[in-house]
């Protein structure tokens, strides 16, 4: 996988596309004001709702996989520099878990709306903004540790004056955000007007909700660069075969290596013992020495053992199978394209009689 760089731009198109999008289909339907309304509260009614879930839900997968990314590429970096590996420590492991927690975060805001369940909603932004902070803090100083092997001194000042930006209008979110709920006394914070009081503090905790959304898009935009320097392996496979009738439990011992080495595959199946384990790869993989290559968790694969393995050459019925596989596979990719374009037609028939509804 050598399109890495793709992953920061997705998550910086997707959730602007997803804020702005639900931001100017909840003022259509009437359902917030359009004096800059917090982004959960142009997401709380639906239509809105489903589809800022339904996109957020995808943001989160994508930014989850760029931060595991960003986390193999240091640990790949520390592994062959030793300056790098002393200064940093665990650094880059303690961003990964925080990182994550923010995208938990994300995801717990977009799928619990506030006037459904408010308090897990408070929590989410709090996860969201708050450790998102912390990361953006921590990879900044990552940044400056790194930039003579990948990186540069600019990129590095430029996040440290992302992750000043992200603390200042987080505090001021949540400063003015309790401050202009205390003095709201109308009847529906959704559609928040200057008579229902606390109006000014609503209007600079929503301002300062964007800039905060706005700089994590723009500060995940940064690592394009420097992921366009690697790419991504397959995860090695370690391979092993058992008997059916035998715990699947992996029980691996040395002279079960040792005769496999000198005997064949028909000799070691008659000398093996009941239960034991026919290890196929055992060693595992060390890095390649090349340089941006990331190696993936290895990964087990146990298959049964009835009868000795017999290689076959494909036969006019395995070539059959695998042409009406393809076909299959066709229609089910057809199909999924008549759907959607049905879909993308019934949401534009949708949107434009909501509009001439509103001007009529």
């Amino acid at each position: 996988m050598s399109n890495l760089y793709m992953l920061p731009i997705s998550v910086f198109l997707l959730f602007n596309f997803t804020f702005i999008g639900t931001y100017i289909a909840a003022v259509l339907q009437g359902h917030v004001v359009p004096t800059v309304p917090y982004i959960s509260d142009a997401a709380t009614y639906s239509p809105e709702s489903c589809v800022f879930g339904q996109f957020i839900n995808i943001g989160c997968v994508l930014l989850g996989i760029t931060i595991y990314v960003r986390y193999r590429q240091i640990q790949e970096i520390s592994y062959r520099h030793s300056d790098v590996r002393q200064a940093l420590g665990r650094c880059s492991g303690a961003a990964f878990w925080i990182g994550i927690g923010s995208c938990l975060g994300i995801s717990i805001v977009g799928n619990f709306q506030e006037t459904n369940v408010r308090i897990v909603h408070y929590v989410g932004a709090f996860l969201s903004f708050g450790l998102g902070t912390i990361y953006f803090w921590i990879q900044s100083y990552i940044s400056y540790y790194i930039q003579p092997y990948m990186g540069s001194m600019q990129k590095a000042n430029l996040r440290l004056v992302l992750s000043v930006i992200c603390t200042i209008f987080f505090i001021m979110v949540a400063v003015t955000g309790v401050i202009s709920h205390v003095l709201f006394n109308g009847t529906d914070p959704r559609k928040w007007y200057p008579s229902d009081g606390g109006w000014e503090y609503h209007v600079a905790s929503s301002i300062s909700e964007w800039i905060v959304a706005t700089t994590f898009c723009f500060y995940v935009l940064t690592f394009t660069d420097e992921f366009r320097t690697m790419r991504f392996d397959h995860p090695p496979l370690i391979l092993l075969e058992i008997e059916s009738s035998r715990s699947y439990e992996p029980i691996i011992n040395e002279p079960s290596i040792a005769r496999k080495r000198t005997l064949g595959e028909t000799d070691l199946n008659a000398h093996r013992p009941p239960g034991t384990v026919v290890p196929i790869s055992l060693a595992r993989p060390r890095p390649t020495g090349r340089p941006g290559i990331i190696a993936g968790p290895p990964v087990v694969l146990l298959r049964a053992l009835t009868e000795p393995r017999v290689q076959q050459r494909p036969t006019e019925n395995g070539s059959r199978q695998r042409s009406d596989g393809q076909k299959l596979a066709s229609l089910s990719l057809s199909l999924m394209l008549v759907a959607l374009l049905e879909a993308l037609h019934s949401l534009t028939a949708y949107l434009s009689d909501s509009l001439r509804q509103s001007y009529i």
